[in-house]
């Protein structure tokens, strides 16, 4: 442990004066009312960034500010560096709670990466049931969170996305402000040097964690913070502002590339379904920006650019009822009806499931559930089913079975409902069949749902609305 806390711009219109750059900013909650949440490490860039943070809060720059710190259970001083971490939260008068995650480590042969990268994502999952919790203790301080990601981090990030062969995007660099969830997540310190944050640190007298793993070679970020930017450095001293100089004019570039992918949607790019039939006739280099503008507002890594333009290629020459398929780390491409389909993993199919009469929601696979409530028929809640003592189960519809929509018409298979509401192939397997007394009464599928009349409430008469959501909405 060494023994060496501290000025932002308040946030008061959609873009932070700190960020430096014509980024377009997420909605973001006026800071005047924040609970800011400091991810600390404990480290020396975490001990500056608290001290500055605390003058912050002085100055009535924002309401609240407390300290999160993860541990990851990876180094055996772990224990020691939680301890480090409270007393710099203590000095400084702030409320501090540490989250213990379990962290996968890498198999023999996968790279230390894959253990960095694993604890990343333990991490920021841990921050984010923070700041889900901090919301509902404390609705009238909106959580944001803040890490002290500063100049230097930021030329490395910006150096590693170009030796990964990234555009635009990448070789932006991080933003200061980008949402997480229904929160967003603040980085102050990017125009801040290391050596700023250090200062503000050794000025504080306190002590902070020195985490080894930031010393050895085999990562590449510390690659380029132990050789490549000091290298630069001797020749170019103010090599770390020419780096953040040339990523802020690629920020105005990319909104120049978002606002003509807009145009040639025309359409909002927030879902991830996008209407096809326009973008058809578009060049493919304005076709390559769109789908990579669309997937970046998504929060989605985008597929290589090499890979990207042979798929479309596939796009342009596949017939109207074939399906092409993209798949890279991010996701998946998929095209269904003059739509293109972005897919994060594959719905999870529906299994046969028993559905006791007392349990109104039931969990199901990938993070869904169904539910049913008390309604009456006609009162417009859709998928309404008559009360009955028979046994409900759950099952997957195979496409063969018939369902009666109405009276005066006839029974239709479920395969022919499918292609009549556009659900796509890839969907159906995970669309829920509802069974009562032995018979299939309904069928739901996101939000479509088809309900046979032997099974409908008469018109006021007491039945159950059925629907599917995410599991761990409310009722």
């Amino acid at each position: 442990m060494n023994s060496p806390s501290a000025n932002a711009t308040r946030r008061a219109t959609r873009r932070d004066p700190s960020a430096g750059d014509d980024r377009p900013t997420p909605s973001v909650p006026s800071l005047h009312d924040a609970h800011v949440l400091l991810a600390s490490s404990g480290g020396r860039d975490s001990l500056g960034a608290l001290a500055r943070l605390s003058q912050w809060q002085d100055q009535g720059r924002f309401a609240r500010l407390s300290v999160v710190h993860v541990d990851h259970g990876l180094h055996p001083d772990a224990p020691d560096w939680v301890e480090i971490a409270r007393q710099q939260a203590q000095a400084h008068g702030c409320p501090f709670e540490v989250r213990r995650v379990a962290v996968k480590r890498a198999s023999a042969g996968a790279g230390r990466g894959s253990t960095e990268a694993a604890a990343r994502e333990a991490r920021y999952r841990a921050l984010d049931d923070a700041l889900v919790e901090s919301a509902s203790n404390d609705p009238d301080h909106p959580p944001v969170l803040v890490t002290a990601h500063h100049a230097d981090d930021q030329a490395e990030t910006i150096l590693l996305a170009l030796m990964r062969g990234s555009g635009g995007q990448g070789l932006s660099g991080m933003s200061a402000w980008r949402p997480r969830g229904a929160f967003a997540h603040w980085r102050p310190f990017l125009e801040t040097p290391r050596d700023e944050l250090e200062a503000a640190a050794r000025d504080s007298g306190l002590g902070w964690v020195d985490d080894p793993a930031n010393d050895d070679p085999g990562f590449a970020r510390n690659h380029l913070r132990h050789y490549v930017l000091p290298e630069l450095r001797t020749f170019w001293p103010d090599a770390v502002g020419r780096i953040r100089t040339s990523a802020q004019r690629l920020v105005m570039e990319q909104r120049l590339l978002g606002e003509l992918a807009e145009m040639d949607a025309d359409q909002p790019l927030d879902g991830p379904t996008l209407a096809w039939d326009k973008a058809a006739a578009l060049p493919p280099h304005r076709q390559c920006n769109l789908l990579r503008q669309w997937l970046a507002r998504l929060g989605c890594l985008p597929p290589p650019p090499e890979r990207l333009g042979e798929w479309l290629a596939q796009l342009r020459t596949a017939a109207a009822d074939r399906q092409p398929l993209l798949e890279w780390p991010g996701g998946q491409l998929r095209r269904y009806r003059d739509h293109i389909h972005w897919l994060k993993v594959l719905p999870e199919p529906t299994r046969p499931l028993d559905w006791p009469a007392d349990q109104h929601c039931l969990p199901l696979e990938g993070g869904r559930a169904i539910c049913r409530r008390s309604t009456r028929a006609g009162s417009g809640d859709g998928a309404a089913l008559r009360q009955s003592v028979d046994a409900w189960r759950l099952r997957p519809v195979g496409g063969s079975e018939r369902l009666r929509p109405a009276e005066a018409r006839p029974s239709l298979p479920v395969k022919q409902w499918f292609q009549d509401q556009g659900i796509p192939p890839w969907e159906r397997p995970a669309a829920i069949g509802v069974e009562i007394g032995g018979q299939l009464a309904a069928v739901l599928a996101g939000e479509h749902w088809l309900v046979d009349v032997a099974f409908r409430p008469a018109p006021g008469e007491p039945g159950w609305a059925v629907s599917e959501r995410r599991a761990g909405e409310g009722d």
